[in-house]
């Protein structure tokens, strides 16, 4: 019958030693161990904060959705009253936050297609403009923008009473830009019309200057032809209706 010496390990204590030393083994371990220690902190931060809830009498979940709002909101993609709930105020500001990342995203895209554009430009002024704006933009912070907007512009417009108004359509104040909306009256489907043919009629105009500028050398003259298209006759449609 076989015995261990003084000092040997058997097989089993052997095979434990060399998974705890393996590597990713205890990699393993220890992760478990972090995820069970915050899972338990969590789940007693969680029954101590409903004792401490329910000791005070203050309800939880999400009940408070179906219960009126009792406050107003300017800016509505949707119809909504004082009477909606907060379930609707929270659909009512994802919308707007939607529509304020969707316009900030294109005006985004259009500033910073300008921008590089203008940084390639031969013009020595106008490429170092464009290299001081990315510059600037780049290397402050967008929190202390944020900030410089709302304090040093926004705040220190005036207040909605004495709002800037530009000839009395436009009016300018620290809670934003109100400017007239459109009402589509009888009229404005010709008016979208002569508009779009007056794009179409320019950018054809653009294709045969570009074709005669190849073939020639000498393009189309377009600097009354394009305004008169794209601008003065939606203007007439528009005074004619």
């Amino acid at each position: 019958m076989a015995t261990l010496a003084p000092g040997e390990a058997g097989p089993a204590v052997s095979r434990r030693t060399a998974l705890l030393a393996d590597p990713r083994v205890r990699s393993i371990l220890i992760q478990a161990l972090l995820v069970a220690a915050v899972l338990a902190a969590g789940y007693l931060a969680a029954v101590n904060a409903e004792a401490n809830l329910r000791a005070q009498r203050i309800a939880t979940g999400f009940g408070f959705l179906e219960q009126p709002a009792g406050f107003g909101i300017t800016q509505t993609l949707i119809p909504y009253s004082e009477a909606d709930s907060y379930g609707r105020v929270f659909v009512v500001g994802l919308l707007n936050t939607l529509l304020v990342a969707v316009i900030g995203i294109v005006f985004a895209t259009i500033v910073g297609f300008v921008i590089g554009i203008a940084r390639l430009s031969s013009n020595w002024l106008v490429a170092r403009a464009a290299g001081a704006y990315v510059e600037i933009a780049r290397n402050l912070p967008l929190l202390f923008q944020i900030l410089f907007w709302y304090l040093a512009v926004l705040a220190a417009l005036p207040s909605p009473r004495q709002s800037l108004s530009i000839f009395g359509e436009v009016f300018i104040s620290n809670r934003g830009i109100y400017v007239p909306s459109i009402v589509w009256g009888e009229g404005a489907g010709l008016v979208l019309a002569v508009f779009a043919a007056g794009i179409a009629g320019a950018a054809v105009l653009g294709a045969l200057s570009r074709r005669r500028r190849l073939a020639t050398g000498h393009p189309l003259t377009l600097w009354w032809p394009v305004p008169l298209l794209v601008v003065v006759l939606p203007l007439a449609a528009l005074a004619a209706t």
